[in-house]
């Protein structure tokens, strides 16, 4: 996208609902550094409860119990195929742990059973909780006051045409409308 346009895009600030691991992927391969926020729907665990060793490849719960090995496992259903880890704590720990019965129920042990970039995005996660990622992604609270007003006000809510080039032109002319009505303004000030 950059080299076509000649533009070169260093950043890319989006909400949440952009949490997707192809589009994470193809920014990291176009250097582009991503701040969007990890979205709970994709990035499932609760981490109050577990963390995550990277080296050694376990997670631990709260309590101190880490887990021993794991599986790679693939199940299908009326939504889709579903690819993860069972990472499985150890069982000696887990049945003289406390909390066994509200973590493990009526099980031998915890397992977890994690999608197979769950690792991945707990770095992720991580990172955005460093005062680095915080202050940049105030970045974006400026920018989406005018992204609203173009939409609403502008006319970009909707498309009036048909393909790519009708939307790029549409978007183009009402960036320049809002920038025009942004000048008046503060020539008129």
């Amino acid at each position: 996208a950059t080299k076509k346009s000649g533009i070169n895009i260093k950043e890319v600030f989006a909400d949440k609902a952009y949490f997707r691991k192809p589009l994470l992927d193809e920014l990291e391969e176009l250097k582009i550094t991503p701040y969007i926020p990890v979205s709970p729907l994709i990035y499932r665990i609760d981490e109050s409860k577990y963390t995550y060793n990277k080296d050694a490849d376990e997670w631990q719960c709260s309590y101190g119990n880490a887990t021993e090995k794991k599986k790679y496992f693939k199940t299908s259903n009326k939504n889709g195929t579903f690819e993860g880890y069972k990472y499985y704590f150890e069982i000696n720990q887990c049945k003289t742990c406390p909390l066994h019965d509200e973590c493990a129920g009526k099980a031998a042990r915890k397992i977890l059973k994690l999608g197979k970039n769950t690792a991945e995005f707990y770095d992720i996660s991580q990172y955005q909780k460093t005062e680095e990622f915080i202050e940049k992604y105030k970045e974006r609270a400026s920018i989406e006051g005018k992204i609203g007003e173009v939409k609403r006000f502008n006319g970009l809510y909707r498309a009036r045409g048909y393909g790519r080039l009708s939307v790029s032109k549409q978007s183009k002319l009402t960036a320049i409308a809002a920038n025009i009505k942004r000048i008046a303004a503060l020539v008129s000030e």
